[in-house]
């Protein structure tokens, strides 16, 4: 039919230049965010691996003090790895012996609110109260 020429069509197969820009933009944010989330994994594990280290001195040296003889459960101190552990009478009774237990070492340090993340330190004091029963 004359007067009904249509306008010429682009080709569909293939991509353009937009589609090929915005293909590389989401795949760069998954790689980052792929990085990110590594990065923050990480930083998890180390805290994990450093608090279960300091528990295990700890726990190491409420063990030994569990195995001394009641009467001659006193002050001391002994380090363990990296932790350094001291421990002292703070309360007695007939009854009960109280141990004020500080280990200092690697750790997490306390978090505040304007904190995002949690940091290490070198050295990190814990303090825990350990009663102790008389058989």
């Amino acid at each position: 039919m004359p007067g009904s020429e249509s306008a010429p069509t682009r080709p569909t197969a293939g991509s353009s230049l937009i589609e090929l820009v915005m293909s590389v933009l989401v795949l760069a944010f998954g790689v980052v965010g792929m990085a990110t989330t590594t990065l923050f994994i990480t930083r998890q594990l180390t805290i994990a691996e450093v608090t279960t280290a300091r528990a295990t001195a700890t726990r190491s040296v409420m063990e030994r003090i569990r195995a001394t003889p009641y009467d001659l459960i006193g002050p001391g101190s002994d380090t363990i790895g990296p932790m350094v552990i001291s421990w002292t009478v703070t309360a007695t009774t007939p009854q009960t012996t109280t141990l004020g237990i500080i280990t200092v070492g690697p750790g997490r340090v306390p978090t505040s609110v304007s904190q995002s993340a949690p940091m290490l330190s070198s050295s990190v004091a814990d303090t825990l109260l350990y009663k102790v029963l008389k058989p």
